[in-house]
């Protein structure tokens, strides 16, 4: 007589084994929205209200995650976005943005007196800079930074507040001219001396704090 019950509990404990794994699985797709994907919109070049909407309706979200400069799109329109337009993405997914911004993204120019060019470079690239050529000047002692100046041959003291893209000339001095590599860059010579990369003096002002970096937007 006790076969039979053992039989009957041992299957009940399968059924419910196979119902627990069946509904299991079942969370699982529902959760992962197996199967479901939505295409993402091209939003490049648009507003970001624009953009909101056309991914809200695509069912996604989106966040903001850099900015740049640039004149290929309005300013405060969507530049980059990851993944791209076209990709096929889970609904519900989080879309990466790149805005343009409104103003040029400004950096402070640090102190680089009497240090060495090649740190003196590295310090500018560290803070942003993306334009940067020695001059080399006469000097007591050879590679140490005497100043920073715009091509047009304006000087730029520390704490001054420049575009980022602002293309600036490292003066460096020698003591004999047999130092100056062959054909770099001397003072007021060349195209870039000539005053054709002039700035304008709203983009230009002054900080008591030379060591902080400009923030963006």
């Amino acid at each position: 007589m006790r076969r039979p019950n053992l039989l009957i509990h041992i299957g009940l404990m399968i059924l419910a084994s196979v119902i627990i794994v069946l509904l299991a699985l079942l969370w699982m797709n529902l959760f992962t929205r197996h199967g479901s994907s939505v295409e993402i919109p091209d939003i490049y070049g648009l507003p970001e209200s624009e953009a909101e909407e056309l991914l809200d309706k695509a069912h996604l979200r989106y966040e903001v995650i850099d900015s740049v400069y640039t004149s290929e799109v309005p300013k405060g329109a969507v530049y980059d976005l990851t993944p791209k337009a076209g990709s096929r993405v889970k609904a519900g997914r989080i879309i990466f943005i790149t805005l343009n911004a409104s103003y040029p993204r400004n950096g402070i120019i640090p102190s680089l007196i009497d240090v060495s060019e090649r740190q003196a470079r590295a310090r500018l690239v560290s803070l942003g800079f993306e334009n940067i050529t020695p001059s080399y000047v006469a000097g007591s002692f050879d590679d140490l930074v005497m100043g920073i100046q715009l091509p047009s041959g304006q000087a730029l003291a520390p704490g001054t507040r420049v575009p980022l893209s602002t293309p600036l000339i490292l003066l460096v001095s020698v003591a004999t001219s047999d130092s100056i590599p062959h054909g770099a860059l001397q003072p007021y010579d060349s195209i870039m001396g000539s005053g054709e990369y002039p700035l304008p003096s709203d983009s230009i002002s002054h900080t008591s704090e030379p060591n902080e970096d400009e923030s963006w937007m």
